[in-house]
């Protein structure tokens, strides 16, 4: 809701509804949804170094080398998705709309996104030519699946809070 202040203009002064805006902040979010599988993978490394160690076995050194090597590698992908599925979310439905989502709803909607993205990028990386018929086509990215998940969910959630916060 709109409050009027003495010498304000009858123009809608609310910034979030600005297209240039809206993109920054789902550029906000994700910087987040980045951070989030950061934090995700070096937790994972973390408990691996410590199964490594226990055991006296394998390469503990080189879990947390190896878990930002994987965020460092992801993080473009997911930057390409953002390009295709994120700035396009972000110019076509109003920051009103996106604000009125309620929160399991925000959830959902972030959590389908990353999925479309990554398939978008696969799309990009076969140049258009997926064989649906050959069963072995997404063999091996299950981790990618749950990876976009995670990134797209929390850039998601983090671009709507933007949003309320801005009105």
């Amino acid at each position: 809701m709109a409050v009027d202040r003495p010498g304000a203009s009858s123009v809608n002064t609310n910034r979030a509804l600005n297209p240039t805006r809206r993109v920054a902040y789902a550029f906000v979010g994700l910087l987040g949804g980045n951070a989030a599988l950061l934090l995700f993978l070096l937790q994972n490394a973390l408990r691996l170094r410590a199964y490594l160690l226990a055991m006296h076995m394998g390469e503990p050194a080189l879990q947390i080398p190896h878990a930002l090597e994987m965020c460092a590698f992801y993080a473009p992908f997911s930057f390409v998705g953002w390009l295709f599925v994120g700035v396009p979310i972000a110019l076509s439905f109003s920051a009103r709309s996106i604000k009125r989502l309620s929160w399991p709803l925000r959830v959902f909607v972030g959590a389908a996104l990353g999925p479309l993205a990554l398939f978008l990028v696969f799309v990009l990386l076969s140049q258009g030519h997926i064989d649906f018929n050959d069963h072995r086509t997404f063999t091996g990215t299950s981790l990618l699946w749950t990876f976009s998940i995670l990134v797209s969910t929390v850039t998601f959630l983090l671009y709507a809070a933007l949003l309320r916060e801005e009105s």
